[in-house]
């Protein structure tokens, strides 16, 4: 018999697995859900053994009723690395006697199940991590989930930071513009300063729609809809896939400034109902806010080369998953995979650059804005 090479984690399935307190009722819908011999059983989050259908058909038949813990009648089957050798499966199986062995990471976490049959046929059902998200650059696209990314290098990253914050300055720029054929008198007062403000996202908002960095942006969207969805990532499913989605960075900023803006909104001389207002229009407003924003500005309909870039963000993603070291990493090291720090490295350096250039060149104080 002759065993591929790739490692576990690229020929097992990805599956969820029971909880200690699951009963067998909920671990046979498992077992009918995902076409696999057994099921891994977990206790605190970490891989506690295996139960198989013959293990079900012993407790009923020893008087255990459909109630029974799944912790009570699991075996205590050693799991294999994602990153073990298909060989080092093969012959655990066969010590154990079983048709199946979960896959965890280097903590015991369950990332999926790996069968006899998978050792040989090729895999066409990726574990993926619980939760994907992701940051667009200007000509690529970073994926990340579960310990994994794929996609973007770092210094593309810090390219995403470097652009927001010159579309910044171009939206601010523009608005100045705008404002310098408003009379003086009319551009001092405190209402003007609000719509001076409104302006200038309004411009960065319809400059950020004009880039590729939108069409980057939506194709991220897309792949991880797919990929939420189950959806094979191919060209044509992942173009069917919606632009706008709910955990994008985007609605956490309109909820900011629809907060902060209404609070210090100057037309409404009490505080407390400044405070009031901004409390209840963020609350009800902030996502479908975020979703028009979305929609209409920071994302529009890339074309297939912006696709393909996503896609290959979410392959990527998806295989460095199944031989993922840690599948729930610490907070520090999800957000540098994020990406988020990249682009505040980005956004800072060329802030520096731009405060330095505009101290030395000979313009009004009214046109440095940084």
């Amino acid at each position: 018999m002759r065993v591929g090479d790739p490692p576990v984690g690229h020929v097992m399935v990805g599956v969820e697995s029971a909880d200690s307190g699951n009963s067998l009722v909920a671990v046979s819908t498992m077992l009918i859900d995902y076409g696999v011999p057994g099921i891994p059983v977990t206790e605190d989050g970490r891989y506690a053994g295996m139960v198989f259908e013959d293990d079900i058909v012993s407790a009923l038949a020893s008087g255990q009723g459909p109630e029974t813990s799944a912790l009570a009648i699991c075996k205590p089957v050693p799991p294999v690395s994602g990153r073990g050798s298909t060989a080092e499966a093969l012959r655990l199986m066969h010590s154990c006697g079983v048709a199946a062995l979960a896959v965890t990471d280097d903590l015991g976490r369950v990332l999926g199940v790996v069968t006899a049959s998978r050792l040989l046929a090729t895999n066409d059902r990726y574990a993926k991590p619980k939760l994907v998200g992701g940051m667009a650059t200007p000509g690529n696209v970073r994926l990340l989930g579960g310990g994994a990314t794929g996609g973007a290098k770092n210094w593309e990253l810090v390219m995403t930071g470097a652009l927001m914050l010159l579309t910044f300055l171009a939206g601010n720029y523009l608005a100045l513009a705008v404002s310098w054929f408003v009379p003086v008198d009319i551009r001092i007062t405190d209402w003007y300063y609000s719509f001076h403000n409104f302006l200038s996202i309004a411009f960065f908002l319809v400059l950020l729609r004009l880039q590729p960095l939108a069409g980057y942006h939506a194709a991220e969207h897309m792949v991880v809809h797919a990929i939420e969805q189950n959806e094979p990532l191919e060209l044509e499913t992942v173009a069917r896939m919606p632009r706008v989605h709910p955990r994008c960075g985007t609605n956490i900023a309109v909820a900011a400034g629809l907060f902060f803006g209404l609070l210090n909104l100057p037309v409404i001389p009490w505080e407390e109902v400044r405070l009031l207002l901004a409390f209840v229009v963020t609350l009800f407003g902030w996502r479908p806010i975020g979703s028009f924003i979305q929609s209409a500005f920071t994302t529009k309909p890339p074309n297939e080369v912006q696709l393909r870039a996503g896609i290959r963000a979410g392959r990527e993603l998806l295989e460095n998953y199944q031989t993922a070291k840690n599948a729930s990493p610490p907070i520090h090291l999800r957000i540098w995979q994020s990406g988020i720090l990249h682009a505040m490295a980005g956004s800072s350096l060329t802030a520096s650059a731009a405060y330095a250039v505009l101290r030395v060149l000979p313009i009004p104080d009214y046109w440095k804005v940084i």
